[in-house]
């Protein structure tokens, strides 16, 4: 049951923090080969670029899942909690349609691409599918977040939501809490280093 909670909160984050990691590591590497050995490949930016589409399209579905999808909250907060609570399954209701609709040509594209053209990356000579394969798993995942999302809304109708302020000033105690855990570290580390 905790590797499922953790696999729920962290799923995206993890892959797309490796992917992010790789596209540096690939980079570097492009950057000696090319600058210091005096030797470029031919693959890294290629690769590079299909690593951050599938970044671009996983994070769809980290985004729904942290709850930063895009919106006017301010307006949001001069509604009764019944309407916000409304207006947002309804929001909800929109999104879940349109990233099914989304999954569904995905879907078809990466088949036609897979049985029909046949088509092959230029420097990596990999099948284009597996970069399109990116459409299908990130709006099927954002399907699956948006779902969860859906029944947390439905399941707390009657709760009151918390503002856009008290987000923001909540977030803005938390970069304050961090920033002065940071300030003492890095006095501690400057004392022991005299």
């Amino acid at each position: 049951m905790k590797f499922l909670r953790w696999l729920d909160e962290h799923f995206e984050e993890t892959i797309l923090v490796v992917l992010l990691v790789v596209i540096n590591f690939v980079m570097l590497a492009q950057i000696v080969a090319r600058y210091i050995l005096n030797d470029s490949m031919s693959w890294p930016e290629e690769f590079s670029r299909y690593c951050y589409v599938w970044t671009v399209f996983l994070s769809i579905s980290y985004s729904i899942a942290k709850g930063n999808m895009l919106r006017v909250g301010v307006v949001m907060d001069l509604l009764p909690a019944k309407a916000q609570s409304t207006i947002r399954i309804l929001c909800n209701l929109i999104m879940l349609a349109l990233f099914w609709v989304f999954f569904r040509h995905s879907v078809s594209v990466v088949g036609h691409i897979k049985n029909v053209t046949h088509e092959i990356s230029s420097a990596m000579r990999i099948p284009m599918w597996l970069v399109y394969m990116a459409t299908l798993v990130g709006f099927g995942l954002a399907i699956a977040r948006m779902v969860q999302t859906l029944f947390k809304n439905i399941c707390h109708f009657n709760e009151k939501a918390e503002t856009t302020i008290q987000a923001t000033l909540k977030e803005a105690q938390a970069e304050t809490k961090l920033a002065s855990q940071d300030d003492k570290n890095y006095r501690h580390v400057e004392g022991g280093a005299e």
